[in-house]
């Protein structure tokens, strides 16, 4: 049953981002649901919808795509890029020098979000327990609060083909794609977050009071 959107308030860039969004949808007739067959994770497309996070480039195209308005792609990307433009200044207005969140680790988080949902969406405690996780621990992972070691994946991985064994076919599939999501995604995330932390250090140094906040 498609979760029931709530009113949003203020006035702030991503709400207004969010607003527009939800417009998008409401004149397209599309749905996160049709999203999520376009690769689209559930939890990111609701968090773009809430005004909660700004979906990655990879993210807001795949929606425009899968709402059927391809023809309006440019002009979603560059209201994307000032709204992101609009959210660095807020934020250091405020003092502060946010390291945000690279679009590496935004594939690696969208990767492992569809993982899960090949999986059929195991519960944190399921999870947890097949891996030797807390369900606290899998929930950050899951939420996109912070970014697993790789000794970490490789545990979550190990639960997910563990819970798929019934399924041979599946836990063969669980098991290829957690090996390129190792393998490939985090490794390109977790060195464009060094990156991200260097450059944010640097931008501190130039700014009053200015500190870098992940």
């Amino acid at each position: 049953m498609p979760r029931r959107m709530q009113p949003l308030g203020g006035e702030g860039a991503l709400v207004q981002f969010a607003l527009a969004l939800r417009d998008l949808q409401s004149r397209t007739g599309g749905s996160v649901r049709l999203a999520q067959r376009y690769g689209v994770s559930r939890t990111a497309a609701y968090e773009a919808l809430a005004g909660k996070r700004l979906p990655s480039n990879d993210t807001l195209e795949r929606i425009v795509i899968a709402w059927g308005v391809d023809e309006e792609l440019t002009r979603w990307r560059t209201l994307r890029r000032r709204v992101e433009g609009e959210l660095a200044i807020e934020a250091r207005l405020r003092g502060e020098v946010k390291i945000k969140k690279t679009p590496e680790e935004g594939r690696f988080h969208e990767a492992l979000i569809r993982l899960w949902e090949d999986a059929g969406k195991p519960s944190r405690n399921a999870w947890g327990e097949a891996a030797g996780l807390s369900p606290r621990t899998v929930g950050a992972y899951l939420d996109g609060k912070t970014m697993p070691m790789p000794e970490k994946l490789a545990l979550l991985i190990a639960g997910l083909v563990a819970l798929c064994a019934a399924d041979s076919e599946l836990e063969s599939w669980i098991e290829q794609q957690g090996e390129i999501i190792r393998g490939e995604h985090l490794h390109q995330a977790r060195v464009a977050r060094k990156a991200a932390k260097d450059e944010a250090r640097m931008l501190a140094k130039a700014l009053p009071g200015g500190q870098p906040r992940d």
